[in-house]
């Protein structure tokens, strides 16, 4: 398998950005209020503000939690490399015969 880390990276702040959108988004439908509506449609506006708001800000939440998962797949590449690194350091002092 072969991943790109910086591409991880860069996806893992799209998913940021992503929510913070949605984030925007639900708190502008909720802002919205039911107010401007007329008496016969101002319940249905109210359901639909509601159910579009909390829509918003759960997808917006599970845009974090993809964000969240792509950083720790990152910090698991880099711990990885950062063992790959340690043992080929060990590996050098067995470049030099030792008398």
């Amino acid at each position: 398998m072969e991943v790109v880390p910086y591409s991880v990276g860069v996806a893992s702040r799209d998913w940021d950005e992503q929510r913070l959108d949605l984030q925007a988004a639900a708190g502008q439908v909720g802002a919205a209020g039911s107010g401007a509506f007329t008496s016969p449609v101002s319940g249905a506006a109210s359901r639909f503000l509601t159910t579009w708001e909390r829509h918003a800000t759960t997808l917006g939440r599970d845009c974090e939690a993809q964000a969240d998962g792509l950083r720790v797949a990152i910090r698991d590449y880099v711990a990885s490399d950062e063992a790959v690194g340690v043992d080929l350091m060990l590996l050098l002092s067995f470049m030099s015969e030792e008398r």
